[in-house]
């Protein structure tokens, strides 16, 4: 059993410094690492563009940067908590 667990987080609202998960995943110790796409800026945002075309409204970054990260996320076998869709 692990005395601890190690949470990174990054993406936690709309405009969040995009390169934050990037570093965390590959300069550090992380077992997990969280990305809320629900904040309540997000969410509002989401929804206007959702009004605007109904093929929007989801986060629209998420893929793309999974794709930048994930041979490191493999790697180092984290685990990936997210509200976004993919």
């Amino acid at each position: 059993m692990k005395q601890s667990i190690r949470i990174a987080s990054g993406q936690g609202f709309w405009g969040d410094l995009q390169t934050a998960p990037i570093g965390q995943v590959r300069d550090g110790p992380v077992d997990y690492m969280m990305m809320d796409y629900l904040a309540e800026v997000t969410m509002s945002i989401l929804q206007k563009q959702k009004m605007k075309d109904p093929n929007l409204g989801y986060a629209k970054d998420l893929v793309p940067l999974l794709e930048v990260i994930l041979p490191d996320i493999v790697k180092k076998n984290i685990k990936v908590i997210t509200t976004g869709e993919v």
